[in-house]
């Protein structure tokens, strides 16, 4: 009988490109994969386990053994190098200090080149006692972003308010609990907001039925339609700036409503920033980043035409703003681009801005990176992700790109359509290390 799971050992095993060294095992008609890199959560590891050993072996090849001492190492990882594609056999033990293995696992892997697969993985008690370790193997490359196996983690609820789905997720991360703000579309156009909340990431709450943010009243700008647009905790007080209209085909506007629980918002009367000809005629703002006493504002714009483009707005108060003169910042240029890039999810990661959009098709994402802020390069001409990435295909429409950091590990949270669905629901993915672009 499987025993309850009482620890849980996060290890994420990346394929990494590499040079070939010794062939006197391997088959030469094989190419090589790369490298092998075990990451192990050591918040969560069992406190008898002092030392934790993989053992990748395949009949006619050479063996490969990795070791962590949890006590003296600090980075937490187990490198192994130069794997051929193919099947091998998976062991990892965990010891305790008198040398003893106290928890095991194995599994049969499949590895093949250019393709990401999941294993799950569970340790279990080696010797008398209780509990086991769940381990979760991801076998890919370091430069791929990895869907997550269970998407959606976010569904409607059906409640009159989302019956037509749930989309555009906005995250902050306060101390041990990630906050979400996002929209649901009752039909015929009208939006409110919505509150979750989680411990992981994973597995969210809604400790309302109501929205957090409705449309205003009749004759008020906001009257039709309120998204969540862009969040940011500045001094205590949380500010969303909300996108709003009070008719689909005229101007959108962008509003602010301020909060101090997340979940009570009061809203400013007037819009902070305009909705104008050309390129914006209608804007949506879906990002923020506060430095210094500077505020820079994320917004896309939506011609009368249907063409979408990037632009950016700045100001020292989050009240007023000065839209930038290089305006719009990012347009499409490539072929996968379409009619416009759309929604802009920007981070400031050390010393530069990074930038995850997605096409006005609404079927694959791109990455664009930024000195400064204003003046964008994008990452490749093609996306770095599709669509047909997604999970066990769960969505065949993605959009919305919500981009995350936490520690070393990169998630982008967005929305999706199944085949089976009325509307969006919400997935992630993630990435580990330390850089989000590899060039």
């Amino acid at each position: 009988m499987k025993v309850k799971i009482l620890y849980l050992l996060s290890l994420l095993i990346l394929f990494l490109s590499s040079c070939s060294k010794d062939q006197s095992i391997l088959k030469p008609e094989e190419e090589r994969v790369g490298g092998l890199t075990l990451t192990i959560d050591k918040k969560n590891v069992p406190s008898n386990v002092v030392k934790v050993i993989a053992y990748l072996t395949r009949e006619g090849y050479e063996s490969f053994t990795g070791e962590l001492n949890l006590l003296t190492e600090t980075s937490a990882d187990i490198f192994l190098e130069d794997i051929y594609s193919g099947k091998w056999h998976l062991l990892v033990e965990a010891l305790n200090e008198n040398e003893t293995v106290v928890y095991k696992g194995e599994t049969d892997v499949t590895v093949l080149e250019g393709i990401t697969t999941e294993v799950n993985l569970v340790l279990f008690p080696a010797a008398s006692g209780t509990g086991s370790i769940y381990i979760y193997v991801t076998w890919g490359s370091s430069s791929e972003w990895i869907d997550y196996k269970d998407n959606p983690v976010l569904k409607p609820f059906g409640n009159g308010y989302d019956n037509y789905g749930i989309s555009q997720p906005v995250l902050l991360k306060e101390g041990s609990k990630y906050l979400m703000w996002y929209m649901t579309d009752a039909g015929s156009a009208v939006k409110y907001v919505f509150y979750a909340e989680s411990e992981d990431g994973i597995n969210w709450v809604r400790p309302l039925s109501s929205p957090v943010l409705s449309p205003g009243n009749p004759g008020t700008w906001d009257s039709w339609a309120v998204h969540p647009g862009a969040v940011i905790k500045d001094s205590g007080i949380y500010r969303m700036y909300y996108v709003a209209w009070s008719e689909t085909h005229s101007n959108w506007n962008i509003g602010l409503a301020t909060s101090r629980d997340g979940i009570s918002w009061e809203k400013y009367s007037d819009p902070v920033l305009y909705g104008a000809d050309g390129w914006e005629y209608q804007i949506g703002s879906s990002s923020i980043i506060k430095e210094g006493n500077n505020f820079l504002l994320y917004y896309y714009g939506i011609s009368r035409s249907g063409e979408v483009a990037i632009g950016a707005a700045s100001s020292a108060d989050g009240i007023e703003w000065s839209k930038n003169e290089n305006n719009p910042v990012l347009i499409p240029e490539n072929s996968w681009e379409g009619r416009g890039v759309y929604y802009p999810s920007v981070i400031k990661d050390g010393n530069e801005y990074k930038m995850v959009y997605m096409n006005k098709e609404s079927n694959a994402f791109g990455m664009a990176s930024s000195e400064d802020g204003i003046h964008w390069t994008k990452l490749s001409s093609e996306p770095f992700f599709k669509n047909e990435s997604t999970a066990d295909n769960w969505a065949y429409d993605i959009a919305y790109p919500h981009i995350f950091k936490k520690g070393n590990e990169y998630r982008i949270y967005y929305s999706g359509i199944g085949q089976n669905s009325s509307g969006y629901s919400i997935g992630f993915m993630k990435k580990t290390g330390n850089k989000l672009f590899l060039r």
